[in-house]
């Protein structure tokens, strides 16, 4: 390998490094998170990367074991909590000026080969509860060894560093400034990467159901748009074990997601998405080449997913989590997923599949009469009603229903068929022939207008394709005879 690429990989490594680190420190909230080497050949702690909020705290390059307070520590095998003050005098503490804050130190050993190699630390003003944060530390250990694994191959050319080398980005590309969306996105399409053949699928709960909401944008036949988790899936399997599970597929059997998503062969890996202890997603990968997933590729993929995770979880405090990730109100997805999707799939269109994609708004044509008739909390639950009444998929059709503003929800739908769209519609009209029962026992006579829009290489954004479908529907409210109005 050449200096310039021993150089780049060693910037990319240091990079990813600064990431973890700063990743640990959000997801576990606490003040200050550092990781340093530990080189028994020198006697020296050398210093990788910190993360803080304090203003008073700084780090020298190396420093010699005995002139350091992990000097004690430097060969730790578990997970050790220190009280400053009582366990280590706060003057030992060198790292800090003006006046010391730590109360409690979290220091963790990273091992190899038997020999402890690095300790992380983490500190805080207050107590630390060290099995709250038990999953974090673990997933950044697992990160660890998977980076520092991914930067040795490359040094010592591995014969596959060039897929290290696109792994190494894809971990590098985790903002937590993003919207968790744009996390997810970025996700798909950088697992995609690992598996370049296959399908990547992410499904999350909303309208009473688990479906499919989003797919890598190089998936080559992901399961369609608002495909229903049936039990006995792979997928199921998954969200009910909390954990990764991988299957072969024999005889088509098991199904990945749904019967409906017609033959399966080959392989698949699903791995839950775990967000302050909630399962809130999973992600589907499959491929028909069941020796596309290596022990190495599977570890890729799982810690893609458990990176984005814990780049979600920083954001998001734990008392938000009584909702579900990417609903919005009333139970349906929120825009940034549905605008996400059509995006996908606009990129998607022009791929030879015969698969169809619809999107459209829909809403009830008397809400006057409604809020005359009902109070704001009746209201509420009324539109949460609305949402799972129209869910495509209750209706045996692929698809979802989305938050666009009070009363006017977005849709999804996607099949091979032509006239989907008419038949969900008719579904839906002929239950609407006796009333729709609501859950608070009352039954109410009620039709929906509809505006809407096939994807198309016509259109180049989801903005695009909103505007066409808003137009339809406002053609479709303003005619008291219409029910759909196609743009």
């Amino acid at each position: 390998m050449a200096l310039d690429r021993q150089d780049k990989a060693l910037r990319e490594f240091k990079q990813i490094m600064e990431d973890l680190v700063h990743l640990l420190r959000t997801s576990t909230r606490v003040q200050l998170t550092y990781m340093c080497w530990v080189n028994h050949s020198r006697q020296q702690f050398v210093w990788e990367t910190n993360s803080t909020v304090l203003p008073n705290v700084m780090f020298q390059d190396r420093v010699n074991f005995d002139h350091h307070f992990l000097n004690d520590y430097k060969e730790i095998e578990e997970i050790t909590v220190l009280k400053v003050g009582e366990d280590i005098a706060k003057g030992k503490l060198m790292h800090y000026f003006d006046f010391v804050q730590a109360k409690t130190m979290v220091l963790v050993p990273f091992r190899n080969k038997g020999e402890t190699v690095a300790i992380t630390v983490l500190e805080s003003d207050l107590d630390i509860e060290v099995e709250r944060i038990k999953d974090q530390i673990l997933s950044y250990n697992n990160a660890l060894v998977n980076v520092l694994d991914t930067y040795l191959e490359v040094v010592d050319l591995h014969e596959q560093q060039k897929e290290w080398e696109v792994y190494e980005k894809s971990l590098s590309k985790f903002n937590p400034r993003q919207h968790k969306v744009e996390i997810l996105k970025t996700m798909l399409n950088e697992m995609q990467s690992c598996i370049p053949k296959g399908n990547v699928s992410l499904l999350c709960h909303g309208m009473d159901t688990w479906n499919v909401v989003l797919n890598s944008e190089k998936s080559a036949k992901p399961g369609k748009i608002g495909l229903k988790v049936e039990d006995k899936s792979v997928a199921y399997d998954a969200l009910e074990k909390g954990e990764p599970v991988f299957s072969m597929h024999f005889n088509n059997n098991p199904k990945r997601i749904s019967s409906g998503e017609g033959i399966t062969e080959g392989a698949s890996y699903a791995i839950p998405i775990v967000i302050h202890d909630r399962r809130q997603a999973v992600v589907v990968v499959s491929d028909e080449d069941p020796l596309s997933f290596k022990d190495s590729t599977k570890h890729k993929l799982s810690n893609l997913v458990r990176v984005a995770s814990l780049t979600i979880q920083a954001t998001l405090n734990k008392a938000s989590m009584t909702t579900d990730l990417l609903t919005h109100s009333f139970d349906a997805y929120m825009p940034e997923l549905w605008e996400a999707t059509v995006d996908t799939e606009l990129k998607r269109t022009g791929s030879a599949s015969r698969t169809k994609t619809w999107f459209g708004l829909i809403s009830p044509d008397d809400i006057s009469a409604l809020r005359t008739k009902f109070r704001l909390e009746e209201l509420q639950k009324i539109q949460e009603d609305f949402v799972r009444f129209l869910n495509p998929s209750v209706y045996g059709f692929p698809g979802f229903i989305g938050f666009n503003s009070d009363y006017v929800y977005s849709f999804i739908i996607q099949s091979d068929k032509e006239d989907a769209i008419e038949a969900w519609i008719e579904k839906f009209k002929t239950r609407l022939a006796h009333g729709l029962r609501l859950s608070n026992g009352h039954t109410i006579n009620i039709r929906f207008k509809i505006g809407l829009t096939q994807l198309s290489e016509d259109c180049s954004n989801s903005y695009q394709v909103l505007t066409k479908a808003k137009k339809a529907h406002a053609e479709a409210v303003n005619d008291s005879e219409v029910v759909a109005v196609v743009a």
